[in-house]
């Protein structure tokens, strides 16, 4: 190869990745994807903390909350969020598109929301592709410091 059909390789090579990464980097926003619950006036009420730590497995792709069977929220790598919940019990999931065969993957817990305490959960990649687990607050609390807040008010393009 010439000089010049090096230089056309690389350009070409270069400009394949920069669409490549906006493509992949892209694609989705965080942020609310449906309706948050609603907490009536004087009911007992409780926090939802979700933290995905940042992780380079799966960090290009969005993994979807569901609270007590509805999709509420879309969260990426290196975030977090917090919104209330009536207390009381609550199942809480985490779904994804992937992992070794290419289909939708869930991974929920079941858990009680205590008023006037928050409840963390740690949101992070598995072999299938996502898991949720419950978090101490200590470790939650550290985790939050490294991580970026996503307001639950932001709704997300999916």
């Amino acid at each position: 190869m010439t000089l010049f059909e090096w230089e056309i390789f690389f350009m070409l090579r270069t400009t394949t990745l920069a669409i490549l990464c906006t493509t992949l980097f892209g694609c989705a926003t965080s942020g609310r994807i449906g309706e948050l619950p609603t907490i009536a006036a004087g009911a007992p009420s409780s926090s939802l903390v979700l933290i995905r730590t940042g992780n380079l497995i799966g960090a290009t792709n969005s993994y979807y909350v569901a609270l007590d069977g509805k999709d509420v929220f879309s969260i990426r790598s290196g975030e977090h969020t917090q919104f209330p919940i009536p207390s009381g019990e609550h199942t809480v999931s985490v779904k994804c598109f992937g992992g070794w065969s290419p289909t939708w993957k869930e991974d929920g817990k079941q858990f009680v929301a205590v008023e006037g305490q928050p409840t963390y959960f740690e949101i992070s990649p598995n072999l299938s592709c996502a898991k949720i687990t419950p978090m101490p607050a200590e470790t939650a609390k550290t985790q939050l410091a490294a991580t970026k807040f996503v307001n639950p008010a932001n709704v997300s393009n999916k």
